[in-house]
């Protein structure tokens, strides 16, 4: 049990770096006045905010199979607090782009660093340490919108700067709680990071991928197209609630609803669903959110039935995107952090990419915002007839996996 300690921290690392990342969902309404963002310039800021963070995983993802940096695990959430906070106190969009470009470099240096190392802390059962690890960030996520809404409705946009303080402490606390759980432990224990084998720092990305680089563009493309909808939900939300006369804390509410759903669903696929179910996740999963993002993106509905629609959505949607994560380490055990970056990174910004123009072309004049969700239900389908092509996953091996289970196996004996 001793290694829950530091995959507590983990997680609950992730939730302070997500929190950070979703302070601007709510305020989506209130930039674009502020700044006056037409149809080119608020698709661009979409982009500013989600592309850097998945490029940056990217190439983290690279620098970590070939070196492990665990000094990432709390300089890049560091980083993204202290740019996000930061935001309600620029007056220029360049400033704020600045702001967002070097915020998500720090939130990106984070997640394939620690996912690696979440992945190999529980040997055979890889999906639930992932999903508790993306649980904490789940969590992060709707908390972003929350406290962000609640603050900037009180405070104005300088208010953020408050979050500041209380998060570098919190992660403080977690760094120094999750070295203590460490100390005194033998070599191969998962708190350490592991070294590549022998000749693997100067591994190209075509090595690192076994030379199947075709078929991780393939599974990049699926787990984009399965994001596009989760990429998209909140800014849909936000302006589509702005239309109907909500302030800044009612949207936050709202958007958190469904993250909250999201974190249940996470914790569902951990504790019910055995290693072996990621591939079937990936098919079944987007084609029941298909009827309920035509449900969403019904004008007449009332409020009650919107978020009523919405927790399904969390639940089925960004729930078990843990499963991705799972399946692409388990096809790529020797770039396990190449696979988490294009998984959790790269297919992310691809996701936003797509649905950047989709949301800002229907928050345009005369247009519903709702109506966007219709426009992503297409993704959907192909995510999940591509699913269906891929193969299933492999059994868990590979230099993380030996480790951890040595780790494992010498933890039963000193507990």
């Amino acid at each position: 049990m001793r290694v829950y300690v530091p995959l507590v921290c983990l997680a609950l690392t992730h939730t302070l770096v997500d929190t950070s990342a979703l302070v601007i969902a709510p305020l989506w309404p209130r930039l674009e006045d502020l700044y006056g963002l037409g149809v080119t310039t608020l698709s661009l800021a979409f982009i500013v905010q989600s592309l850097p963070t998945s490029l940056s995983q990217a190439v983290f993802g690279f620098l970590r199979d070939r070196r492990p940096a665990p000094v990432w695990l709390w300089a890049g959430p560091a980083l993204g607090i202290v740019c996000m906070c930061l935001l309600g106190q620029v007056d220029s969009l360049p400033a704020l782009f600045l702001l967002l470009i070097v915020g998500g470099v720090g939130i990106g240096a984070f997640h394939p660093e620690a996912a690696v190392r979440v992945g190999s802390m529980l040997p055979g059962h890889r999906t639930r340490a992932l999903a508790l690890f993306m649980f904490g960030g789940s969590l992060g996520l709707a908390l972003g919108p929350v406290l962000s809404g609640q603050i900037v409705g009180r405070w104005g946009l300088p208010g953020l700067t408050y979050l500041m303080p209380c998060m570098l402490a919190a992660l403080l606390v977690l760094r120094w709680v999750g070295n203590m759980s460490c100390w005194n432990t033998a070599a191969g224990d998962p708190c350490v990071a592991q070294s590549p084998p022998q000749g693997k720092q100067r591994a190209a990305i075509g090595e690192l991928l076994e030379g199947r680089t075709g078929f991780a563009m393939q599974l990049l493309l699926v787990c984009s197209l399965r994001l596009v909808p989760n990429m998209g939900m909140n800014k849909v939300l936000a302006f589509a609630l702005q239309r109907k006369g909500y302030d800044e804390a009612v949207i936050g509410q709202v958007q958190s609803l469904f993250l909250v759903a999201a974190s249940v669903g996470m914790l569902v696929l951990a504790f019910r669903f055995p290693r072996g179910w990621e591939r079937v996740f990936m098919i079944v999963c987007p084609l029941a959110g298909v009827p309920l993002l035509y449900g969403l993106s019904l004008q007449g509905n009332p409020m009650w039935l919107q978020l009523a629609l919405l927790v399904p959505t969390g639940l089925v949607l960004w729930g078990t995107a843990p499963a991705m994560v799972s399946y692409a380490q388990q096809q790529f055990p020797r770039g396990a952090g190449v696979a988490s970056a294009l998984t959790m990174g790269v297919a992310w910004g691809v996701g936003g990419l797509i649905q950047a123009p989709l949301t800002s072309y229907f928050q345009a004049a005369g247009r519903e915002p709702l109506h966007a969700l219709r426009a992503f239900i297409p993704c959907l389908l192909l995510a999940a007839w591509g699913a269906w092509l891929l193969p299933e996953a492999r059994a868990d091996h590979g230099p993380d996996h030996e480790s951890a289970a040595a780790a494992d196996e010498h933890s039963s004996k000193t507990d």
